[in-house]
Protein backbone atom coordinates (compact mmCIF):
# COMPACT_ATOMS: atom_id res chain seq x y z
CA UNK A 1 0.00 0.00 0.00
CA UNK A 2 1.57 3.27 -1.14
CA UNK A 3 1.20 6.10 1.36
CA UNK A 4 1.12 9.87 0.99
CA UNK A 5 2.04 12.21 3.84
CA UNK A 6 -0.41 14.79 5.16
CA UNK A 7 1.90 17.61 4.08
CA UNK A 8 2.18 16.26 0.54
CA UNK A 9 -1.58 15.66 0.40
CA UNK A 10 -2.39 19.26 1.37
CA UNK A 11 0.13 20.60 -1.13
CA UNK A 12 -1.04 18.36 -3.97
CA UNK A 13 -4.79 18.93 -3.50
CA UNK A 14 -4.74 22.56 -2.37
CA UNK A 15 -7.01 21.91 0.61
CA UNK A 16 -6.39 23.22 4.10
CA UNK A 17 -5.66 21.41 7.35
CA UNK A 18 -9.06 22.58 8.61
CA UNK A 19 -10.93 21.20 5.59
CA UNK A 20 -9.22 17.85 5.92
CA UNK A 21 -10.20 17.39 9.53
CA UNK A 22 -13.69 18.80 9.05
CA UNK A 23 -14.30 16.19 6.36
CA UNK A 24 -13.00 13.56 8.77
CA UNK A 25 -15.50 14.70 11.43
CA UNK A 26 -18.29 14.63 8.84
CA UNK A 27 -17.25 11.06 7.90
CA UNK A 28 -16.42 12.04 4.34
CA UNK A 29 -12.97 10.56 4.93
CA UNK A 30 -12.77 7.34 6.98
CA UNK A 31 -10.89 7.67 10.25
CA UNK A 32 -8.88 4.52 9.51
CA UNK A 33 -7.28 6.29 6.55
CA UNK A 34 -5.43 8.58 9.01
CA UNK A 35 -2.34 6.43 9.63
CA UNK A 36 0.14 7.53 12.27
CA UNK A 37 3.76 6.60 11.68
CA UNK A 38 7.05 7.55 13.28
CA UNK A 39 9.29 9.89 11.31
CA UNK A 40 12.47 11.85 11.91
CA UNK A 41 10.32 14.77 13.10
CA UNK A 42 8.44 12.64 15.64
CA UNK A 43 5.08 11.30 14.41
CA UNK A 44 3.47 12.05 11.08
CA UNK A 45 0.10 11.28 9.51
CA UNK A 46 -0.06 9.36 6.25
CA UNK A 47 -2.91 8.22 4.01
CA UNK A 48 -3.40 5.38 1.49
CA UNK A 49 -2.64 7.23 -1.75
CA UNK A 50 -4.98 5.23 -3.99
CA UNK A 51 -7.93 5.95 -1.71
CA UNK A 52 -7.39 9.49 -0.46
CA UNK A 53 -6.60 11.30 -3.72
CA UNK A 54 -9.76 10.17 -5.59
CA UNK A 55 -11.80 10.82 -2.46
CA UNK A 56 -10.54 14.41 -2.11
CA UNK A 57 -11.20 14.99 -5.83
CA UNK A 58 -14.77 13.67 -5.45
CA UNK A 59 -15.41 15.88 -2.41
CA UNK A 60 -14.09 19.01 -4.14
CA UNK A 61 -16.13 18.29 -7.26
CA UNK A 62 -19.40 17.70 -5.40
CA UNK A 63 -19.25 19.73 -2.17
CA UNK A 64 -21.30 22.56 -3.71
CA UNK A 65 -23.90 20.18 -5.16
CA UNK A 66 -24.81 18.27 -2.00
CA UNK A 67 -24.93 18.81 1.74
CA UNK A 68 -22.09 17.18 3.66
CA UNK A 69 -24.55 14.63 5.06
CA UNK A 70 -25.77 13.65 1.59
CA UNK A 71 -22.23 13.63 0.24
CA UNK A 72 -21.13 11.34 3.07
CA UNK A 73 -23.98 8.94 2.26
CA UNK A 74 -23.10 8.84 -1.40
CA UNK A 75 -19.42 8.24 -0.74
CA UNK A 76 -20.09 5.49 1.79
CA UNK A 77 -19.50 1.92 0.56
CA UNK A 78 -22.35 0.70 2.77
CA UNK A 79 -25.33 1.84 0.70
CA UNK A 80 -27.67 -0.58 -1.10
CA UNK A 81 -26.22 -1.90 -4.38
CA UNK A 82 -27.50 -1.08 -7.83
CA UNK A 83 -28.51 -3.99 -10.02
CA UNK A 84 -28.06 -3.73 -13.79
CA UNK A 85 -28.00 -6.26 -16.61
CA UNK A 86 -25.09 -6.95 -18.91
CA UNK A 87 -26.31 -4.54 -21.60
CA UNK A 88 -26.01 -1.63 -19.16
CA UNK A 89 -22.27 -2.19 -18.73
CA UNK A 90 -21.74 -0.35 -22.02
CA UNK A 91 -23.34 2.74 -20.44
CA UNK A 92 -20.63 2.96 -17.78
CA UNK A 93 -17.88 5.05 -19.31
CA UNK A 94 -15.36 3.93 -16.70
CA UNK A 95 -15.56 0.33 -17.97
CA UNK A 96 -13.36 -0.28 -21.03
CA UNK A 97 -15.66 -1.32 -23.86
CA UNK A 98 -13.26 -3.93 -25.24
CA UNK A 99 -13.23 -5.74 -21.88
CA UNK A 100 -17.01 -6.17 -21.69
CA UNK A 101 -17.21 -9.31 -23.93
CA UNK A 102 -14.58 -11.02 -21.76
CA UNK A 103 -16.42 -10.00 -18.57
CA UNK A 104 -19.76 -11.28 -19.89
CA UNK A 105 -18.21 -14.56 -21.03
CA UNK A 106 -16.22 -15.40 -17.91
CA UNK A 107 -18.52 -13.73 -15.38
CA UNK A 108 -22.09 -14.17 -16.68
CA UNK A 109 -24.79 -12.85 -14.34
CA UNK A 110 -28.41 -11.86 -14.79
CA UNK A 111 -27.64 -8.69 -12.85
CA UNK A 112 -24.46 -6.96 -11.75
CA UNK A 113 -24.26 -5.05 -8.47
CA UNK A 114 -22.22 -2.03 -7.42
CA UNK A 115 -19.22 -4.14 -6.43
CA UNK A 116 -19.15 -5.70 -9.90
CA UNK A 117 -19.31 -2.32 -11.61
CA UNK A 118 -16.58 -0.91 -9.38
CA UNK A 119 -14.36 -3.94 -9.98
CA UNK A 120 -14.77 -3.63 -13.76
CA UNK A 121 -13.97 0.09 -13.56
CA UNK A 122 -10.90 -0.53 -11.39
CA UNK A 123 -9.76 -3.27 -13.77
CA UNK A 124 -10.17 -0.94 -16.75
CA UNK A 125 -8.18 1.78 -14.99
CA UNK A 126 -5.37 -0.62 -14.10
CA UNK A 127 -5.17 -1.98 -17.66
CA UNK A 128 -4.90 1.57 -19.04
CA UNK A 129 -2.24 2.61 -16.51
CA UNK A 130 -0.09 -0.37 -17.41
CA UNK A 131 -0.78 -0.09 -21.16
CA UNK A 132 -1.90 -3.71 -21.25
CA UNK A 133 -2.97 -4.59 -24.78
CA UNK A 134 -4.03 -7.53 -26.95
CA UNK A 135 -4.76 -10.93 -25.49
CA UNK A 136 -3.21 -9.98 -22.15
CA UNK A 137 -6.08 -7.52 -21.54
CA UNK A 138 -8.60 -10.36 -21.76
CA UNK A 139 -6.40 -12.60 -19.64
CA UNK A 140 -6.08 -9.97 -16.91
CA UNK A 141 -9.84 -9.36 -16.99
CA UNK A 142 -10.49 -13.08 -16.58
CA UNK A 143 -8.08 -13.31 -13.66
CA UNK A 144 -9.48 -10.22 -11.94
CA UNK A 145 -13.09 -11.40 -12.01
CA UNK A 146 -12.02 -14.85 -10.82
CA UNK A 147 -10.44 -13.16 -7.78
CA UNK A 148 -13.67 -11.39 -6.80
CA UNK A 149 -14.76 -13.76 -4.03
CA UNK A 150 -14.02 -11.16 -1.32
CA UNK A 151 -16.82 -8.88 -2.63
CA UNK A 152 -16.32 -6.02 -0.19
CA UNK A 153 -16.42 -2.48 -1.52
CA UNK A 154 -13.75 -1.32 0.93
CA UNK A 155 -11.05 -3.13 -1.01
CA UNK A 156 -8.39 -2.65 -3.65
CA UNK A 157 -7.47 -4.44 -6.85
CA UNK A 158 -3.76 -5.11 -7.24
CA UNK A 159 -2.14 -6.34 -10.44
CA UNK A 160 1.28 -7.87 -9.98
CA UNK A 161 3.82 -9.03 -12.54
CA UNK A 162 5.69 -12.31 -12.58
CA UNK A 163 8.02 -12.97 -15.48
CA UNK A 164 6.22 -10.56 -17.78
CA UNK A 165 2.79 -11.98 -16.95
CA UNK A 166 0.10 -10.16 -14.92
CA UNK A 167 -1.99 -11.61 -12.11
CA UNK A 168 -4.70 -10.11 -9.92
CA UNK A 169 -5.56 -10.07 -6.23
CA UNK A 170 -8.35 -8.30 -4.32
CA UNK A 171 -7.65 -7.39 -0.70
CA UNK A 172 -8.92 -5.16 2.08
CA UNK A 173 -7.61 -1.60 2.13
CA UNK A 174 -5.94 -2.11 5.51
CA UNK A 175 -4.33 -5.45 4.56
CA UNK A 176 -1.16 -4.60 2.62
CA UNK A 177 0.31 -7.31 0.41
CA UNK A 178 3.93 -8.31 0.80
CA UNK A 179 5.42 -10.42 -2.00
CA UNK A 180 8.83 -12.03 -2.35
CA UNK A 181 11.35 -10.20 -4.50
CA UNK A 182 10.52 -12.17 -7.66
CA UNK A 183 7.05 -10.60 -7.75
CA UNK A 184 6.56 -6.94 -8.72
CA UNK A 185 3.49 -4.99 -7.66
CA UNK A 186 2.53 -3.27 -10.92
CA UNK A 187 -0.61 -1.32 -10.06
CA UNK A 188 -3.13 -0.88 -7.25
CA UNK A 189 -6.58 0.67 -7.80
CA UNK A 190 -9.19 1.38 -5.14
CA UNK A 191 -12.45 -0.49 -5.70
CA UNK A 192 -14.15 1.65 -3.05
CA UNK A 193 -13.24 4.87 -4.85
CA UNK A 194 -14.34 3.42 -8.20
CA UNK A 195 -17.68 2.64 -6.54
CA UNK A 196 -17.93 6.15 -5.13
CA UNK A 197 -17.28 7.64 -8.56
CA UNK A 198 -19.94 5.48 -10.17
CA UNK A 199 -22.45 6.36 -7.45
CA UNK A 200 -21.82 10.05 -8.03
CA UNK A 201 -21.87 10.03 -11.82
CA UNK A 202 -24.68 7.58 -12.57
CA UNK A 203 -27.30 8.62 -10.03
CA UNK A 204 -30.04 8.79 -12.68
CA UNK A 205 -29.08 5.51 -14.33
CA UNK A 206 -29.14 3.65 -11.00
CA UNK A 207 -31.94 5.05 -8.82
CA UNK A 208 -31.22 2.55 -6.03
CA UNK A 209 -27.89 4.24 -5.29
Amino acid sequence: MELISKKELLQQTGISYGQLYRWKREKLIPEEWFIKQSSYTGQETFFPREQILPRIAAILENKDKYSLTELSRRLSPDTAPALVDGKALADIGEIAQDLIPTILYFYPKAQYDLFDLALFAALSQAAERLHIAGDMRSTVAQRAVSASTLRQLDSVLTLFAVGGDYHAVISKVDSPLVFDNTIHTACTVSISEAAAGIKMKYRDLFPTL
